[in-house]
């Protein structure tokens, strides 16, 4: 049984959660740092596989970028769309949560209900 499949459980009901705290979320994902799907929980369908390996391979390049100005690890990647807003932050150093919501101005309570999630999750994952 891989890793992800494994570790699900911790992640599933704190992804879950965050499209009960925020209407406009339309996905949220926890991938693992080479793409693959660990937990996602949808109001529309999407393409969770490439978002996985998208956001991953985004959040890398937020490390690689932040690492070579010295300013540390990436926290989170913001991408502000005419029809949305994708966020990318990171859950622990081999995991990525994506957060998709269809309102520009649902930005700051999607932040927050996505730290809200990887708190929760890292709370599961120590007392494992």
């Amino acid at each position: 049984m891989s890793e992800a499949v494994e570790q699900q459980s911790e992640f599933q009901e704190p992804v879950e959660a965050v499209l009960e705290q925020v209407d406009s979320a339309l996905a949220v994902l926890a991938v693992t740092g080479d793409g693959h799907l660990v937990a996602r929980a949808e109001r529309k369908d999407i393409p969770s596989k490439r978002m996985a390996a998208m956001g991953s391979s985004l959040m890398s390049l937020g490390n690689t970028i932040t690492k070579e100005l010295s300013m540390g690890n990436c926290k989170n990647v913001i991408s502000e769309n005419e029809e949305g807003v994708v966020v990318f932050m990171q859950i622990t150093p081999k995991t990525v949560l994506v957060s998709v919501a269809s309102d520009n101005a649902a930005l700051g309570m999607l932040l927050s209900a996505s730290r809200r999630c990887i708190d929760k999750i890292n709370e599961n994952l120590e007392n494992q």
